[in-house]
Parts: structure tokens; C-alpha cells; sequence
């Protein structure tokens, strides 16, 4: 009583409805808002949600996988923080999900997370589709489209903050239509509690849920009024309590946690990602780093609306485009089509303006592509949207509308299984890649030892399996990057106290390798890898044995004889093979750590010559070396000039002319024993000097060869 209601329609209520399918009496084509809800609304989005949770299910990753699943299921699981901004809503709950009583592993069940997240996303999304059109097939179609697009399949079958955020999203989308259609309090309340939650798990749901809260404040304005607007804040603001997860966890002794936020000032730092840049993706390590740059907003925006083509099948922008141009030009629907239209566009342009991720190479085109998933369920819904909407115009001339709505509901089925057969690449069913490395690796490893690893695609993985499988737990883990902050050597002294890490951080100016070796005489160390180009103080007192898949630094008086590190290096590569790594996709994790894998086989090829060299240009070596440069050739993509066939199902990867000039030096070597090997040496070398930068050391030494040999003179 008392409460001012809107002029022609009670307050709290939807306006009446029309039956649905049918024309109007005066053949006007019958609205949006016109319609009456399934009888059994829950049925779609239940269905959806059911058919895509058996999808991914089916489809999940065994283990962990490349990027940050191994260090957001590893921090999760051992009570840790994650990275920046800290992900405490998916930290708890993958908490929970590494309970269940069911699954092979910790990594299955916390890759469940996603899977569920993801499939509820879609079924939210068929619901707000539903509640637009009042139809079930407009809604099953939204799913469709998104829940098999490749990226959103992908993200749902391993670790990840995506599929979650993806939930969030959909469920402040159906919140805020709600109440466009019945302004009340308590949807209010709910969506700004949803999106406290929505900033707990991850930054970029702002982009979606600030404007529908803004826009649901001011369409429920008359029904909340000021106590309302307040209670909504405290709403919000309860959403984010999870942030306070970090600080408890901080104090923990979790074995894998990122920074300090014991204190206000390292949670918010932490929160704005300090470390990372605040208001962009990334933040340059040096003048030199690739991997971000200025200048990148129409490539950005290019990759995101224009590649969403591709991802939903060719319909989903082609049916937004649709929705927006047969959108009702009367309100309610003219109103909320604009909400849609500000939205999705202002999601593009706000993200691709703020993001200064490269997209020059195919592995940062992959990583940032995760952020289009969000972009990617607002194109669904509006084709959803616009799915209907041409329907509709179909049923104002159509003799039998039953018929055509028995067909909108077959199309919807039918994308269904058009996605799931296009992007069933999308499986990670048989994605054990990294588990394969990371075992192979620290099996390789002595007694004792300790391992220093650089980047994401390595880093959590070991963390993984170190720390929560209990992989080795005889081995130190040290990870280059974080080596770099105070709390990290902190930390990893109270964990190991018979661990000496001298005073500073591993950055130029700080401590280096070589004290680290120096200060842990008793533990061997090595690398999987690298180690930054900026550090070669290992080499006063030390040399590299890279042998399997690492790179050992021994004390100078403690070389292995080639018959011993030979042995060591048969043992360590016995039971690991690239090959499964090097069959995904270009740019994926997947794929860079095959390569790594090879780059890494062309060291120990280095490492034989050295020795062949060493013994006197001795044969074992140098035929060790050619066999495994050839190798590497071989997967690579072949070299006819050389006679070496490429590995079939594999991709040509780009080659590092040292390759060449080492099999060069392998034959030279192994020619004085078998003369048919002279000419190959020409040919390994004509292709090094072709390939190599001018700036090259040996390039005058090869061109010198070159020369000689077809002048009929053999150095």
C-alpha cells in the first residue's frame, strides 16, 4: 500500500500476455513480451544444462593441463592463493570439488568444477533466452551455440576460471531480465550479491555485470528507493567477502601460494594486480618482452567479434545481427535490445582498449582468447533472440505454425549436434601431455635434488604434481620467476630450512645460480627449461649436462665420462616420447612443450658433439648427436635436401639454424669414418648459412667450407 505504481501495469507484475505462435487478430506480428512462458519452463534450460554436463564429463581432461590449471588446482588444493587477482570463489569451491568421493584424481574432480560451471552458464543462458521469447527452442539454440563453441569446451574440461565466470555472467543476464520484466527488490538484491560473487572469481565479469546492476538499479528505482539501493550494496559487498579467503590463506603454510596479503596493502595489491599491471593484461618484464605490446585494439577486436564467425558455427553472429535489426521497435523490447546491443559492444571495445596482450604468435593468440568466452555468451544470447525472431516472421504467413515450431525446436537440436561434431577437437579426453613430461622429468632427477622451473606452461604442472600428488617429494621445487619476490624465498625457506637461499632476489643485482649451487653443495640441481640470459654465473665452476628432458648443473670436477652421461640419458628418455604433445594444434600449451621437448633434444645433441670433440672427434658421439638431430628434423616437418622424411600427422614447425649447423658438424665428424657422409655435411650446411642472421659467429667459417667443397678443395 502506498507504493507509486506505473502508469498501465500493476507494480511486481509482467504485462499480460497473448498466446504464443499465433498472429494477432489484426495481423500484426505479435511481440516478445507478448507471449505466455512454457508450461514447463525448467524443462530447456534443465535439459541443456543435462546434455552439455554429459559432454564435457565425457570429454574431461584426466589430469591437469597447460596454462594455469596445474597452479589454480595446486593452490586451491593445498589451501594457497592463486595468482593475481587470487580467484578466491573458484579457490573454495574447487576445494570442495577435490572432496567428492568420486574420480580418478584430485585434477579430475577439480576439472569437474569447470565442467558443471560451464554447463550451467548454458543452461542459464537457454533459460534467459526462454524468458525473452517465451520459447524453449529460441533457448536450446543459445545453448547450443555456446556451449559447443571451441573455446567454451575446452575451458569446461579442465581447471579453470572461465567457465565460472561464464556462470556468473548468465546468471546476472537472467537476473537483470527478470527484473526488466518485473522490477521487485529481491532480484535486485540477488543480482548484486551475484555480482560481488562475479569479482570474486574473476575482474572481467565487471564488464557484464556492473551495467546490468547499474541498469537494474534504475529500472527497480521506484520499488527500492533508498533503503533498497542500500540493502543492494550490502549486498555486493557480502558477494566479496570470499576476498578475505586470501588473507587466511596467506598465513597458511600452503605449499603453493602467491604473494603477501597478510597485510591491507598486499591484499590490495594482490586484488589490483599489482604484479601483472592493474587496468591491462600484462606488464612488460624488460624493453624486449614479446608477449605484450601497445597498439593492439583492432587485431584484439578483430580475433573476438570477427572470430566468433567460426566459433559459433556461422550462425551466432549472423542471428545477433538478425536480432537487432527485427528487434520490436515498441518497449518494452526496444529497451532491453539496446541493453544487449551496449553490452556486447561495450565489452569488446572496453576489454580490447584495456588489453595490451600481442597477437602476434599463436600461443598468445591462444591465451588470450579465453577472454572472448564472456563476449562470445552475449552473441549467443542475441541469436538466440534472433532465432526466434525470424520464426516469428515465418509464422505471420505460415498456414501451419506448429509445424514451424516443431522445426525451430529441430534446428536447435540440430546445432547441437553440428557443434558437437565441429569442435569435437575440443576433447581432452586423452590429454595427459603434461602429466607424461612432468613424471619422465623428475624421475630423471638424482636424489635430493633440486629443480628450478621458468613459466606457466611448466611451472604449475610441477606444482601439481609435487605438491599434491606428492610426485619426488625428496625434490626441492623452485620456480625462476618467483624467485624474484622476497616473500617467495620467504616462504620456501620455512618450508625447507635446510635450504639455503642467499639474502635478496634472483633478478640482475641480486643473488645469482652459481650461489644457489655454491650455498646447496649437497643437493644436485637442475633445470627444466631455461634459466634467464642474464645469468651465466654457473659457468665459472660448473657445466651444463642436459640429459632427458633437463638441464643438470655439475660441479666442473664432477663431468660425467660420455659412457656415463650416455646411460643416463637412455634411462631418462626410455619411457617419454614428444610425439603426443607435438599432435596438438598449433599454439597450444600442449604443443609448446613438445617443442620444448625437441629443443631440448637438440642440447643433448650439442652436449654429444662436445664430446665427440673433446675425445678427439670421436665416432659415438658425433652418431649420437646426428641420430638425435635427425630426429628432431624429422618432427619438425623433414628436410628434403637432407633425405629426412617428415613425421606424418605433424605439423612443420619453424627451425633454429644451429640445428643445421650442428648436423653439419655431426657428419664432418662422422665422414672421416664413412666418406658418404661429406656430401651431407655440404647440404646441412648450405641450409645453416641460408637460415642463419648474419650476425652468426660460424657463418664465415661455413661459408669457408662451402666455397672450398665446390671448388673441389676439402678442408
Amino acid at each position: 500500500m502506498g507504493r507509486k505504481q506505473r502508469a498501465g501495469r500493476p507494480a511486481g507484475h509482467a504485462r499480460p500476455a497473448r498466446p504464443t505462435g499465433l498472429p494477432g487478430s489484426d495481423g500484426v506480428l505479435p511481440q516478445a513480451d507478448e507471449t505466455v512462458a512454457p508450461a514447463r519452463p525448467w524443462l530447456a534450460p534443465l535439459g541443456a544444462f543435462a546434455i552439455l554436463l554429459a559432454l564435457y564429463v565425457a570429454t574431461l581432461a584426466p589430469t591437469v593441463v597447460g596454462g594455469d590449471s596445474g597452479e589454480l588446482t595446486a593452490a586451491a588444493v593445498t589451501g594457497g592463493v592463486p595468482h593475481p587477482p587470487g580467484y578466491p570463489v573458484f579457490a573454495l569451491l574447487a576445494r570442495l570439488f577435490a572432496a567428492l568421493p568420486f574420480g580418478p584424481c584430485i585434477a579430475w574432480r577439480v576439472n569437474l568444477l569447470s565442467a558443471v560451471s560451464a554447463a550451467a552458464a548454458a543452461g542459464l543462458l537457454c533459460a534467459t533466452v526462454q524468458l525473452w521469447t517465451g520459447r524453449a527452442a529460441a533457448g536450446l539454440l543459445a545453448a547450443a551455440l555456446f556451449g559447443t563453441n571451441p573455446l567454451v569446451w575446452h575451458h569446461a574440461t579442465s581447471a579453470e576460471v572461465f567457465g565460472l565466470n561464464a556462470m556468473f555472467g548468465a546468471l546476472a543476464l537472467y537476473l537483470w531480465l527478470h527484473i526488466e520484466r518485473a522490477p521487485a527488490r529481491r532480484p535486485v538484491l540477488a543480482l548484486a550479491f551475484v555480482c560481488g560473487l562475479g569479482m570474486g572469481n574473476h575482474h572481467t565479469f565487471a564488464f557484464v555485470g556492473a551495467p546490468v546492476l547499474l541498469r537494474s538499479l534504475w529500472v527497480a528505482r521506484r520499488e527500492l528507493r533508498a533503503s533498497g539501493v542500500g540493502l543492494a550494496s550490502l549486498c555486493g559487498v557480502l558477494g566479496l567477502l570470499p576476498y578475505a579467503y586470501l588473507a587466511v590463506a596467506s598465513r597458511s603454510a600452503a605449499a603453493v601460494s602467491w604473494g603477501d596479503q597478510g597485510t591491507l596493502a598486499g591484499l590490495l595489491d594482490h586484488f589490483l594486480r599489482r604484479d601483472y599491471g592493474t587496468f591491462s593484461l600484462g606488464k612488460a618484464s624488460s624493453k624486449a618482452d614479446a608477449f605484450v605490446e601497445s597498439g593492439t585494439f583492432f587485431s584484439t577486436l578483430s580475433l573476438m567479434l570477427g572470430g566468433s564467425l567460426r566459433r559459433l558455427l556461422g550462425l551466432g553472429p549472423l542471428l545477433a545481427v538478425a536480432a537487432f535489426a527485427l528487434a520490436p521497435r515498441k518497449r518494452p523490447d526496444r529497451a532491453q535490445s539496446r541493453v544487449l546491443i551496449v553490452l556486447l559492444l561495450g565489452y569488446a571495445f572496453v576489454f580490447c582498449a584495456m588489453s595490451n596482450m600481442s597477437t602476434a604468435k599463436p600461443l598468445y593468440r591462444t591465451v588470450l582468447s579465453r577472454f572472448f568466452i564472456q563476449s562470445d555468451l552475449l552473441m549467443a544470447l542475441a541469436a538466440g533472440i534472433g532465432w526466434d525472431w525470424l520464426f516469428r516472421r515465418l509464422e505471420a504467413h505460415a498456414a501451419s505454425t506448429a509445424r514451424l515450431s516443431r522445426l525451430s525446436l529441430a534446428g536447435a537440436g540440430l546445432v547441437f549436434l553440428a557443434g558437437a561434431a565441429v569442435n569435437a577437437g575440443s576433447s581432452q579426453r586423452s590429454n595427459t601431455v603434461f602429466r607424461d613430461f612432468v613424471s619422465a622429468a623428475l624421475a630423471s632427477l638424482p636424489n635430493n635434488a633440486i629443480v628450478v622451473t621458468i613459466g606457466d606452461h611448466l611451472t604449475g604442472a610441477v606444482f601439481y604434481f609435487h605438491e599434491v600428488e606428492k610426485l619426488r617429494p625428496d625434490v626441492i621445487h623452485l620456480d625462476e620467476q618467483l624467485l624474484g619476490f622476497r616473500w617467495y624465498c620467504e616462504r620456501v625457506v620455512r618450508r625447507h630450512p635446510d635450504l639455503a637461499i642467499p639474502a635478496g632476489v634472483y633478478l640482475p643485482g641480486g643473488f645469482t645460480i652459481k650461489q644457489v649451487l655454491d650455498a646447496n653443495r649437497n643437493r644436485p640441481l637442475a633445470v627444466l627449461d631455461r634459466l634467464g640470459t642474464w645469468d651465466e654465473s654457473w659457468k665459472d665452476g660448473y657445466k651444463l649436462a642436459t640429459t632427458g628432458l633437463t638441464h643438470p648443473l655439475v660441479p666442473a670436477d664432477r663431468f660425467p665420462t660420455f659412457e656415463q652421461w650416455a646411460e643416463r640419458d637412455r634411462e631418462a628418455m626410455a619411457h617419454y616420447d614428444p610425439l603426443p604433445a607435438l599432435l596438438f594444434p598449433k599454439g597450444s600449451w600442449e604443443q609448446m612443450l613438445g617443442e620444448l621437448a625437441l629443443n631440448t633434444q637438440a642440447a643433448r645433441a650439442q652436449l654429444a658433439l662436445l664430446y665427440s670433440h673433446s675425445m678427439g672427434d670421436a665416432e659415438a658421439p658425433a652418431r649420437w648427436a646426428v641420430d638425435l638431430l635427425e630426429e628432431v628434423v624429422r618432427r619438425a616437418g623433414g628436410s628434403p635436401a637432407l633425405g629426412i622424411p617428415a613425421e606424418p600427422r605433424l605439423r612443420a614447425l619453424e627451425f633454429n639454424p644451429t640445428i643445421f649447423k650442428n648436423l653439419g658438424i655431426g657428419y664432418q665428424v662422422l665422414s672421416h669414418f664413412d666418406p658418404t657422409y661429406a656430401p651431407r655435411t655440404v647440404k646441412a650446411w648450405d641450409l645453416f648459412a641460408a637460415m642463419a642472421p648474419a650476425t652468426d659467429p660460424d657463418l664465415p667459417a661455413v661459408r669457408a667450407y662451402l666455397q672450398n667443397a665446390r671448388g673441389g678443395t676439402q678442408p
